[in-house]
């Protein structure tokens, strides 16, 4: 069930009214069969197993560890988190990447000439199994931390786990931040669902007017790079990335719109990325939840390791103190980007191209530091005004929408043949002579593209000043009333949907 589909539409009506119409204390009990009933439209039901284990399995390891806790057995406690993060980590590795190790072996295998051929499984994961295991995971530490106490009603954890907006794209949430949103029951705001619903057309219009345009021209250029090369491929590139924002942001803005109607606000997992001054500035305004979970859950453990010690200790001795500052930090990076690429998905693409690249930029810019500031001096650069930032702005996307071709193509090879196929561009022509308009898209739908482009740009600029509801709630009732309708009526002339198109096939849903 696609979230811009009407069967969607009439399910999260249904719901809702459902959850304002019982009592109070029934109203967690409401998410929860509204969750069960999403997973039941959305997805192959027998992979609920994988869900129901995961459930099972974390209510008691994390009874396990209060337990064990509460009665001075850390090792004990320790024993369960091994086991809880072992099987909902195992479940995800199993599901998303045996057919990836697989593969590899059976390529190393041929390399050395052995007649080993293992079979290549065919496994359907759960909807969203990456974005609630990672979930479990930080609840499972933060449990065995003392951050957060354990959820003893195993219903309510299914609830924290299977919270249906978060089942589609994340976000990743944090079980103290939302276990008393979800269990509570909330009274009825017309203003708070409001605003829900107005996120929630948002999100529509960047899904369906501007991300499925941009799609069209993507597809059209990678499908044919011989063709399609020299400028035609930094075209690509760049609508790649503007493609990518708007189905995810836009997915993400359908399902906290959604989850906000219900009184319940779920972490942000966008902050208009596209005005970052750095590469590391854009990945704190870029998918948030999860570089917020690798940071607190991978990065900083690491860091905090008696083998990150070592080695820094190692460092000062031999390479210096500014050396025994950097070192560790870029390593520990380097150990989360790589992460961070197997996480998006099982491929040497993902896993070299995309999350090393980020990782190039983001370590060269700390290392190269001292010398950007030095030129900066000569060269008596004003870094405070307008230009600048600008500048900053151009170099971030330009070094993201490359980065992001290996997240497009997915495979490593494929992608540097691609990227080959894009340097000493030799054909500008194509700007002026309407060529642009032959890539699936005529004048009037390059046109909608761009004026939503446009539009997008301006809402991102009203968002760095802050609520951009809130901006418009503070307007006459004419102006709102003239500014949504004009969105719904841009959503219904100028969206790609209907027979022939699939709106259900969000980016991130993969995952």
């Amino acid at each position: 069930m696609s979230i811009t589909s009407f069967p969607f539409l009439l399910f999260f009506a249904v719901t809702l009214g459902v959850y304002y119409i019982l009592p109070l204390r029934f109203r967690w009990s409401a998410l929860l069969v509204s969750s069960l009933l999403f997973f039941h439209f959305s997805a192959a039901d027998y992979t609920i197993i994988y869900a129901a284990g995961a459930v099972l399995v974390t209510t008691l390891c994390t009874r396990g560890i209060t337990k064990a806790e509460e009665t001075g057995a850390g090792k004990k406690a320790r024993l369960w988190l091994i086991l809880g993060l072992a099987v909902n980590l195992g479940i995800l590795a199993t599901l998303k990447y045996s057919g990836f190790v697989i593969g590899n072996v059976n390529f190393a295998a041929g390399l050395a000439g052995s007649g080993l051929r293992l079979p290549q499984p065919d496994l359907l994961a759960p909807l969203g199994v990456s974005f609630y295991t990672m979930s479990v995971a930080g609840y499972l530490l933060d449990v065995y931390w003392g951050i957060c106490p354990a959820q003893t009603d195993i219903f309510k954890t299914a609830l924290f786990v299977g919270y249906w907006p978060q089942l589609t794209s994340g976000p990743i949430t944090r079980y103290n931040e939302v276990r008393d949103q979800l269990y509570e029951g909330h009274r009825f705001d017309p203003r708070q669902v409001s605003f829900g619903m107005q996120r929630m057309l948002w999100g529509i219009f960047k899904k369906l007017v501007i991300s499925a345009r941009l799609g069209v021209v993507v597809d059209t250029i990678y499908a044919d790079t011989v063709t399609y090369n020299g400028f035609y491929i930094w075209v690509a590139a760049v609508s790649f990335l503007f493609q990518l924002y708007t189905d995810f942001s836009g997915c993400m803005d359908i399902i906290l719109g959604a989850s906000e109607c219900y009184g319940i606000r779920l972490p942000e997992n966008f902050r208009t990325p596209f005005f970052s001054r750095s590469v590391q500035e854009y990945w704190q305004r870029w998918h948030m939840t999860l570089g917020a979970w690798l940071k607190d859950y991978i990065l900083y453990p690491v860091l905090r390791s008696g083998a990150w010690r070592s080695l820094t200790r190692w460092t000062r001795a031999h390479l210096g103190k500014k050396a025994a500052k950097q070192v560790p930090s870029i390593l520990g990076m380097l150990c989360v980007w790589l992460l961070m690429g197997l996480w998006h998905g099982g491929t040497w693409g993902y896993i070299i191209g995309w999350g090393l690249w980020f990782w190039l930029c983001i370590a060269s810019a700390q290392v190269l530091d001292p010398v950007f500031k030095k030129a900066i001096r000569l060269l008596r650069i004003n870094t405070e005004c307008f230009s600048w930032h600008l500048f900053q702005s151009l170099r971030v996307f330009v070094l993201a929408a490359i980065g992001n071709m290996f997240f497009r193509l997915r495979g490593f090879m494929e992608t540097l043949h691609v990227i080959r196929a894009g340097l000493f561009p030799d054909n500008p022509e194509i700007f002026f002579d309407g060529s642009l308009f032959s890539l699936g898209l005529d004048a009037p739908d390059f046109i909608a593209m761009v004026v939503s482009l446009l539009v997008l740009l301006a809402v991102s600029v009203l968002q760095e000043r802050g609520s951009v509801r809130e901006q418009i709630e503070k307007q006459n009732l004419v102006f709102r009333w003239v500014v949504w309708y004009a969105l719904i009526f841009g959503i219904l002339i100028f969206g790609m949907y209907g027979p022939g198109y699939d709106a259900a096939d969000f980016i991130y849903r993969g995952f």
